[in-house]
């Protein structure tokens, strides 16, 4: 069994009347598949991981390109799941009850991803 540490900081001392300073981190036990890609998108979604390959995951995923947007979507209806920015990124538990695809706003941007089931 594989440890995978997530750490997230956030600070801002002029968001607010109060200064921020947010840090969490949990640790992570990985006993199986660990798969690491990049996934070339389009204006069509492309699949990320099919729900049936995995069980209980965590994924990271960051969209690479700089200037073009991208949406995560859910297969079985299309619903937008999570919308990417230019150079944005998240980390995020997926219970695998949906496939994940990817739809890029234009062109093809690369969609770095990283799957650990735990």
């Amino acid at each position: 069994m594989a440890t995978l540490t997530a750490k997230l900081a956030l600070t801002g001392s002029d968001l607010t009347s109060d200064s921020l300073n947010l840090n969490v981190s949990d640790t992570i036990a990985v006993s199986k598949a660990v798969e690491i890609k990049r996934i070339t998108t389009s204006s069509t979604a492309v699949a990320i991981v099919a729900a049936s390959a995995y069980s209980k995951s965590w994924v990271f995923v960051k969209n690479l390109d700089s200037t073009i947007a991208m949406t995560l979507v859910k297969a079985n209806d299309g619903d937008i799941f999570m919308a990417l920015g230019a150079g944005e990124f998240a980390f995020f538990p997926w219970n695998t009850s949906i496939d994940l695809m990817v739809d890029a706003a234009s062109g093809t941007p690369i969609l770095e991803v990283a799957i650990f089931e735990v």
